[in-house]
């Protein structure tokens, strides 16, 4: 699981993993999907009242494009059902290095039940924006998921 999250996200996107296993608990939960033996994938949630942040999500490079990342998804969707589920996104730019890579992204969130909140914030100089699925997220709901689970540096989030 470690090989698969440190080759899924650039390092200035990653929390250490060995401080999201310390942090493990009801608020902060680690899935790990599999087909029989073979690891497929990985999540990583945030709990703040009805309100789910989806920070990780990664499935093997040698599996991706076969529908795996749709069908955890789905299965994430599926869970927390009776939760509203939240994830950001690198904002769609006209001229940004990675465009085509946030467009196929975006793309893929909207077909699996995600639709755009709205929200928008800029944090570590990189412009998000925030996909949610069952239900409305606002600007003060992300806000306060994301200061219990950051703290003050929450407070650093630009919104527009």
């Amino acid at each position: 699981m470690r090989r698969l999250y440190n080759a899924s996200f650039p390092d200035d996107e990653r929390i250490a993993f060995r401080r999201l296993l310390k942090e493990l608990s009801p608020e902060r939960k680690m899935y790990a999907y599999y087909e029989g033996e073979e690891l497929v994938g990985l999540s990583y949630l945030f709990f703040h009242e009805d309100l789910v942040y989806l920070s990780y999500i990664c499935i093997e490079e040698s599996l991706r494009d076969k529908g795996y990342g749709s069908e955890v998804l789905q299965i994430i969707l599926e869970d927390l059902k009776d939760h509203r589920i939240a994830l950001d996104i690198e904002e769609v730019k006209e001229g940004t290095e990675n465009e085509e890579e946030r467009k196929r992204r975006k793309a893929f969130y909207l077909r699996n039940g995600f639709v755009s909140s709205g929200v928008f914030y800029r944090i570590y100089h990189v412009d998000y924006e925030i996909l949610c699925a069952h239900g409305e997220v606002k600007k003060e709901d992300w806000h306060a998921l994301i200061r219990k689970h950051w703290g003050s540096f929450a407070d650093t989030a630009v919104y527009y």
